[in-house]
């Protein structure tokens, strides 16, 4: 049983979805806070896609190295995805991020998408 939730990378079956939301089995990361992760049974996940070569990065995009992850390769973390989930869907730990200074571009992102200044 994991004792944290905040910033780990979980693997997670996001389905079924509906029109542009992100589907199947992929890595989200957990984004809410741990007072709130352990009073309730949801958590707030940001979902993760692979970087393609080329591939943009939007304003309400983060780039998650793979040396910051711990993941496979380069990815994406999506605050325009961002979704609370059952922790009954969270899989295995694939990842988690450290770097306070990731974290702290992962914030910035959130709050631009949300309009919170």
């Amino acid at each position: 049983m994991v004792k944290e939730y905040q910033w780990n990378i979980f693997w997670v079956n996001l389905d079924p979805a509906k029109g542009s939301e992100q589907s199947g089995t992929r890595p989200v990361l957990v984004v809410s806070t741990e007072p709130v992760n352990r009073a309730l049974p949801v958590v707030t996940v940001l979902s993760i896609t692979s970087m393609k070569p080329g591939r943009k990065i939007y304003p309400t995009e983060i780039r998650l190295p793979q040396r910051e992850s711990g993941l496979d390769m380069d990815s994406i973390a999506m605050a325009h995805q961002i979704r609370s989930i059952s922790k009954e869907r969270l899989g295995t730990v694939c990842g988690k991020v450290n770097n306070p200074e990731l974290r702290e571009q992962i914030h910035k992102t959130i709050m631009l998408y949300l309009g919170i200044s």
